[in-house]
């Protein structure tokens, strides 16, 4: 996989290669100090899987960059990484990948990284359709945070704080969703791409909730949410 860098700034640049180093044997990555730059190596035929923009480089606009990036290779990922939250509106409407704010750790990048690596070597997973009720509901496997069993039922946590109570228990609800999500312990199925961090015996997820590893599980969670940032689970 080849990865453009495009920040003027050397010493962020050189951060996020040296977080994303020692991920895969087969991740190149190019460094352009301007946007003008990097897309004239598009323009000339190199095609990039996934572009790390920086938006406040000199006498330039990231933003115009991704736009440009967007035009010339339509399947090129886009991560922004910039010093402000000012332009994360605009970053959506170039279907950015992810938008991280500087100083952001190794971790911050890898995560951001994973994400956007399951996006480009899977194929889509296909929704999961319930009846709930007399309506049917579509549940997109990207959007979901969370499954929690409630005796007959199964909770759907989404994002935006959506909660919909399904009548189906919750292991085959678990089994809908398939492999890629982590069962933190019994009857709490997360979705990896939502954890914010694991600290001692606690997971935390992007949502604020917190929950503590079961002590004979969290060696083999901690190892199933670490080959979600460097590979990625299997479906």
């Amino acid at each position: 996989m080849l990865v453009a860098i495009c920040d003027d700034t050397r010493a962020d640049a050189e951060k996020i290669r040296f977080s994303l180093m020692d991920i895969t044997d087969d991740l190149e990555t190019v460094w352009f100090d301007s946007g003008a730059k990097l897309i004239e190596s598009i323009k000339s035929g190199v095609y990039y899987s996934l572009v790390f923009q920086d938006i406040y480089l000199k006498n330039e606009s990231g933003m115009d960059t991704a736009q440009a990036v967007r035009k010339y290779s339509p399947d090129t990922q886009i991560i922004f990484v910039t010093t402000s939250l000012d332009h994360a509106v605009d970053a959506f409407k170039v279907q950015a990948a992810d938008y991280l704010v500087k100083p952001c750790s190794e971790a911050d990048i890898v995560k951001a990284f994973a994400r956007v690596n399951m996006r480009i070597n899977k194929p889509e997973t296909p929704p999961v359709v319930l009846n709930v009720g007399k309506e049917i509901h579509v549940f997109y496997h990207e959007k979901v945070i969370k499954l929690e069993s409630d005796l007959h039922y199964t909770i759907i946590h989404q994002q935006n704080r959506k909660s919909t109570r399904v009548h189906i228990n919750f292991t085959d609800a678990a089994e809908m969703f398939g492999k890629k999500f982590i069962e933190v312990r019994r009857g709490l199925l997360v979705n990896p791409a939502y954890i914010d961090r694991i600290s001692g015996a606690d997971v935390i997820l992007s949502d604020g909730s917190s929950y503590k590893l079961p002590r004979a599980k969290k060696d083999t969670i901690v190892a199933r949410y670490t080959e979600f940032l460097t590979k990625g689970l299997t479906q």
